[in-house]
């Protein structure tokens, strides 16, 4: 009986919800902007707002061609509505990542209508405590979107096979899935279609084995609402693509057509990784509940739990989802870990479904492993920043001096959570993932907490921004030597674009034209000149922000 309404499921739901805020609300209060990548996104939506354009994005007044304005209108949307904030940019990925969460609880009901929800709730909880999820889910990156939409497109087949079986239904499903699809396109581009267009095509390995059948419909009928459900999320896309293309003129035409599909796929073979390098990676990517055992032994060494679950529809459409974009990703030689978030959801939930299908109510602390291994962390973290002043000598490269900053003291109370939660006795699996959930989150707080001077020091850019700022509403041009990435746009409202020069030899030929200017660069500290003076120094990842009057440089 689905009992998705009981005092059980609610208590998920806000546990769940809650686990969201706290890491959402720690990144927020802790930890800064980080350059380059956050820092650039907001950046364009910044330039956006400020120019009133809102079909053709621009980075430092150029062009900015790499990636669809989806994240951005919803940063501008904000904007309009609640006035130009920090806050409400940070949030837009976050929001889209909680959608997904509770798009995977609804994609459980409706690929087991007729099961206990919980797998639904212990995979939406394995997804935001698992190390990598963590991480990207407070990060103002696209892949929250893509992953949102993922999982929306997923539930529309679904939706869609039940409608082809019952003969009622079905666009409608085609249509979600379509909406699901463009919104991918708008965030990120095609590669949406990797993550959803193979188990649509593959719906005759699955559909079968669902209750109810094939029914009566005819194949050819799925499969023109498989391209329908294409076609609406293309025509979504080239809704905005095709004005943005006759605005932008045939340099901006030519680069969202064809530079950001053909020619990023000859990028990506020029970047090799080995084919099995995500096999090498997702181990530590779903730390901790890879060192789970009860996950282990439920899905069985031997294929016992994966065989049996082989009966099931909705596992199956799982595993082809998962299998099929770990295989085309792993094909392209070009990777990047984030690449298969938007495949965490189905795995997740097909981990949680055989687990609750097959662990059921047991009694143990089958949870203590991936809770120890969170404690023993935190201490490795304590004793080393306590003891940096012995360990530094020990070192190839020291620690930056940024990293003394660090409040190592934080990192006790996850201690004493790992304490209490690590041999609590549990009744059910699900009991266990909650404490290994709540025992990672606690751990991410905490390192939040320590960490939150020591990223303030090395990432924080405002007050320099704001600097850059003043200069340039003093009438003073800034220059900056060496790739530019819109790092101060946002952070200091600019509303002119600084001078990007890529060399030191452009840069003083710059500075003897505008010797009241002023210029900028990142270096090494060793590689800073005692003279001439600079008029202003600050740490920045690892090396020194620093600025020169042009007259001196």
């Amino acid at each position: 009986m689905n009992n998705s309404s009981s005092p059980k499921t609610n208590t998920d739901a806000w546990l769940t919800t809650l686990i969201w805020c706290a890491l959402m609300g720690s990144a927020l209060l802790w930890r800064p902007l980080l350059p380059i990548d956050e820092t650039r996104y907001i950046t364009v939506a910044w330039e956006m707002w400020a120019s009133g354009d809102f079909w053709v994005p621009t980075l430092n007044g150029e062009v900015y061609s790499h990636k669809p304005p989806f994240m951005f209108w919803f940063m501008d949307l904000g904007w309009s509505i609640f006035g130009v904030s920090e806050l409400w940019a940070r949030m837009v990925a976050p929001i889209f990542g909680l959608g997904a969460l509770y798009l995977t609880v609804k994609l459980a009901r409706e690929l087991w209508p007729d099961a206990d929800v919980s797998a639904g709730w212990a995979a939406a909880m394995m997804m935001v405590t698992g190390v990598y999820w963590t991480v990207f889910s407070t990060m103002t990156m696209f892949d929250m979107l893509v992953t949102f939409a993922t999982v929306l497109a997923l539930l529309g087949y679904v939706k869609a096979w039940k409608g082809f079986v019952i003969g009622q239904g079905f666009w409608m499903g085609v249509l979600i899935a379509g909406l699901g699809i463009g919104i991918g396109g708008l965030a990120k581009g095609p590669a949406i279609l990797v993550h959803t267009l193979p188990v649509a095509l593959a719906a005759p390995l699955w559909g079968p084995h669902f209750a109810g059948g094939r029914g009566e419909g005819l194949w050819r009928k799925w499969y023109l609402g498989v391209f329908s459900s294409v076609m609406v999320g293309l025509a979504l896309t080239l809704a905005w693509a095709i004005p943005a293309a006759l605005i932008g003129g045939p340099e901006y035409r030519d680069a969202i057509f064809i530079k950001q599909s053909a020619d990023r796929m000859v990028k990506s073979f020029a970047h090799r990784r080995p084919f099995y390098w995500f096999v090498m990676v997702m181990p530590a990517l779903l730390l901790p509940w890879t060192l789970w055992p009860r996950l282990w032994k439920t899905l069985g060494f031997k294929g016992k739990g994966f065989k049996s679950s082989l009966k099931d529809g909705g596992a199956r459409f799982l595993l082809i989802c998962v299998g099929a974009s770990f295989v085309v990703f792993s094909a392209i030689s070009g990777k990047q870990p984030h690449y298969l978030l938007p495949v965490f959801p189905a795995l997740a939930l097909y981990v949680a479904h055989v687990l609750t299908q097959k662990g059921g109510e047991v009694s143990g602390r089958g949870h203590k492993v991936p809770v120890l291994f969170m404690g023993g962390l935190v201490l490795i973290i304590l004793v080393g920043l306590l003891a940096k002043d012995l360990i530094d000598p020990m070192l190839k490269k020291p620690l930056p001096e940024w990293a003394g900053l660090a409040q190592p003291l934080w990192m006790l109370p996850a201690l004493l959570i790992v304490g209490i939660l690590a041999f609590r006795r549990t009744a059910s699996v699900l009991s266990e993932v909650r404490l290994i959930a709540v025992t990672v989150t606690s751990v991410i707080v905490s390192l939040y907490m320590t960490a939150a001077p020591a990223l303030d020091a090395a990432y924080n850019l405002e007050p320099a921004a704001l600097q850059v700022k003043a200069y340039q509403d003093a009438g003073r041009p800034v220059a900056y030597v060496g790739k530019y990435h819109g790092e101060f746009q946002f952070l200091g409202r600019l509303t002119e674009p600084l001078i990007a020069m890529q060399t030191p030899e452009e840069g003083l030929e710059w500075a003897k034209k505008h010797p009241g200017g002023v210029i900028i660069r990142t270096l090494r500290k060793k590689d800073i000149p005692e003279s001439p003076k600079p008029i202003r120094t600050q740490p920045y990842r690892g090396k020194v922000l620093v600025m020169w009057n042009a007259a001196d440089f």
